[in-house]
């Protein structure tokens, strides 16, 4: 029977997605968790990490949708007090005046006031007022979303896009490989490699995690890429095992990284993770450096999953 600190040591290690046998993979290819919360209600969402974490192309598009929407909605009340109130001459109808009231609404809206066109009635005034407050605190909201968007530390490291089992020393290694995509200086990188894999227990299917021993967990300096390697030595879970074995029980093997981001001053993390299928067996990594004498090292990003066969 375990002992006590065994047990804890086990439930350590499951890192926090319990021993229920689930379906798929733990950790997605983006580094996210492969969970969906449900049933919350609007209490869980928050609009600040919607637009923190939301990719750059989409964030923009909020920004311009949110922009014209605002513009459209107030041209629709300076259309409902009536064009005449607004100084100048129309001669047009529909969507004309739609659009005069829309140009009259950017203008207030960001405080440029070109001049051709301004309120002369106490409700448009009114409305104009309205706006320009609303544009004001609308433009500092914005200004602080994208500073914070700019101030967010994250790490961008490229995760070669299959595991191999390769030679290594006198006997076979289990081993990936990293770069870092961003020119920045990353620091104190230390890495942990999990196994996670189904067993049967008393006829229940669960889920187990062991952590793996790498031969280097930690450098000081990032400069280069740096292939992680497990040793499949006589104390490896598996050592002996085969494609199908790693298929059998569903197999993955997540990854922990965390480095010092000089750039942020605070330390990043990244996660990461290699099904039973993106392991290649007897397979090794081709080069993807050189050394130009007198010059500097070349890094090849785009060589970061190229591997030949061993056989």
């Amino acid at each position: 029977m375990a002992s006590g600190f065994e047990k804890l040591r086990e439930q350590i290690k499951e890192l926090g997605f319990g021993t229920k046998a689930f379906s798929g993979r733990l950790i997605n290819k983006d580094g996210g968790f492969n969970v969906s919360r449900q049933g919350a209600g609007l209490q869980a969402f928050s609009p600040y990490h919607w637009v923190i974490n939301m990719h750059w192309l989409s964030f923009i598009l909020v920004i311009l949708a949110s922009y014209v929407a605002i513009n459209s909605i107030f041209a629709l009340f300076y259309l409902w007090a009536g064009v005449d109130q607004l100084s100048s001459s129309r001669t047009g109808g529909g969507w004309d005046n739609f659009f005069y009231c829309f140009y009259f609404s950017t203008q207030t809206l960001t405080t440029v006031g070109f001049g051709k066109i301004s309120p002369n009635g106490h409700v448009a005034n009114i409305i104009a007022s309205f706006e320009a407050m609303i544009g004001l605190l609308s433009f500092a909201l914005a200004t602080g979303i994208l500073y914070g968007r700019f101030s967010k530390a994250k790490a961008k490291i490229l995760f070669s896009d299959n595991a191999v089992i390769a030679p290594y020393q006198d006997m076979k290694g289990l081993m990936f490989r990293i770069t870092n995509m961003r020119k920045n200086h990353l620091i104190e990188m230390s890495a942990k490699m999990v196994y996670s894999f189904l067993v049967q227990e008393n006829g229940i299917t669960k889920r187990r995690y062991k952590q793996l021993e790498l031969e280097i967990d930690y450098i000081n300096m990032f400069p280069l890429p740096w292939t992680i390697v497990h040793p499949l030595d006589q104390e490896s879970p598996i050592v002996a095992k085969k494609s199908l074995d790693l298929a059998r029980e569903e197999a993955e093997f997540l990854v922990i990284l965390k480095g010092y981001d000089d750039t942020f001053n605070q330390y990043v993390h990244q996660v990461y993770s290699y099904r039973h299928d993106e392991v290649i067996f007897d397979a090794r990594f081709e080069p993807m450096f050189y050394e130009v004498p007198g010059k500097k090292t070349v890094v090849h990003i785009n060589k970061i999953n190229d591997f030949r066969k061993t056989y």
